[in-house]
């Protein structure tokens, strides 16, 4: 699973029509657009903190397990190998019983 591109570029402001007439109205207008662009903004940086977050977090997990791993593979390194069991003599003549139902 890939995660989209980000583009390396400011994108553009959409262009109207009609441009806007200078007045009070117009200039709260473009307040309340940015103001909107912001707390959007504000909402994908606080997504993307929390989400790194959860990244490093995950990677101590797996750093943590890696070492663990590491030092049960040296232990068991150091450990004589182990030895088949020998097979009792009560086995070496036993026979099964078949039921049938």
């Amino acid at each position: 699973m890939s995660l989209p591109r980000v583009p390396r570029h400011r994108p553009r402001p959409k262009l109207r029509a009609i441009p806007r007439q200078k007045s009070a109205a117009a200039a709260y207008a473009e307040m309340q657009q940015l103001a909107v662009e912001k707390q959007r903004l504000q909402q994908e940086l606080d997504a993307i903190e929390e989400r790194r977050l959860q990244i490093q977090e995950r990677f101590q997990e797996i750093n943590q397990a890696l070492a663990t791993l590491g030092q049960e593979a040296a232990s068991f390194a150091q450990m004589p190998p182990a030895t088949p069991p020998k097979p009792s003599p009560s086995r070496t003549g036993e026979s099964f019983l078949v039921i049938d139902y």
